[in-house]
């Protein structure tokens, strides 16, 4: 026997422990399929940011940082290129309540919108939290985040 041969892994072990890690993924998402939420804007893509960067305000959180992605893919040489923005903001209140429930949670922090350019116009969109959770304090607490999120889209493209 060599080192190499307890390395070797049969091709159906492999294969099963692959189908086993995307079936696991793929439950992960199932569990809520209707995360991402996305609505047309009307109105156009620099007045949709004006209108996003006044409702984030109005709910009490701070923009933290714009991520002009559109633009930057223009600057580089693609002249019509759709813009997109990612706007990342937080509420230091709503962050530390967060923490205490489950730290884990801050891989969903900071809250993030995104507006791009599309066929069918301006879309603003954003990804909501995990409501179906074992733990009834941080559902709770998702669902609060997520009625803000979506009222923040709703009065962004209204």
């Amino acid at each position: 026997m060599t080192i190499k041969q307890p390395l070797k892994v049969p091709g159906f072990v492999f294969f099963l422990i692959l189908i086993l890690s995307i079936s696991s993924c793929s439950q992960q998402d199932d569990s809520n399929p209707n995360r991402l939420y996305q609505q047309l804007s009307n109105y156009n893509f620099e007045d949709t940011l004006m209108n996003l960067d006044i409702a984030i305000s109005e709910h009490n959180y701070r923009i933290i940082h714009r991520s002009n992605i559109g633009q930057a893919i223009r600057d580089r040489g693609e002249k019509d290129y759709p813009l997109s923005t990612v706007i990342s903001f937080c509420n230091i209140t709503y962050a530390k309540e967060m923490m205490e429930i489950n730290s884990d949670l801050i891989n969903d922090m900071p809250c993030i919108i995104t507006v791009r350019e599309d066929k069918q116009g301006v879309i603003v969109g954003t990804r909501l939290m995990i409501t179906n959770t074992s733990n009834a304090a941080q559902n709770k607490f998702a669902s609060r985040i997520n009625v803000n999120l979506l009222s923040i889209v709703q009065e962004t493209i209204e």
